[in-house]
This record gives C-alpha cells, structure tokens and sequence, in this order.
C-alpha cells in the first residue's frame, strides 16, 4: 500500500505535535512551557511524554514554539 506524502508528512513527529494556547478537541492536556512558564494545551501522546519524563525526574522537556525559536536564535549569535 502506497502513501501519499500528506500521509507521511502527517505522521511524522514534528507535525504530529502541535500545541495551542486553548484547550481544543485534539489539545486537551495542560503544561507548562520550561522556559517561560505559560501554560499550553498539548494532546495524549505529548503529555504522557512531558510526564514520564518528569517521574523519571528529568527536567520538563516541553518547550513552546517561541521560545524554542528564540533559543535557536540566539545559539547562532
């Protein structure tokens, strides 16, 4: 069975995770960015992923997309 790439595309993990600012139907899980502190709503699989992480005790690993794009910014200055 052959896919199209919209199929491949939204399979991949870096469109699968999407957060949004309100709860929507996909985004019912809260968390809190580690760099900024806001809160964003992300789905099942990202939060289950945030919370393991923080059981095993890591730091938060989730990071929203603004402040993944400053830091990304200013790695390069």
């Amino acid at each position: 069975m052959t896919k199209v790439k919209e199929e491949l595309d939204a399979s991949r993990a870096e469109t699968a995770m999407q957060a949004s600012s309100y709860p929507t139907e996909r985004n019912q899980f809260d968390v809190y960015c580690d760099m900024c502190g806001e809160v964003f709503f992300v789905d099942e699989l990202t939060f289950e992923k945030v919370s393991e992480a923080l059981r095993e005790g890591f730091d938060n690993p989730f990071v929203c997309d603004d402040c993944r794009g400053e830091f990304d910014e200013a790695a390069y200055l």
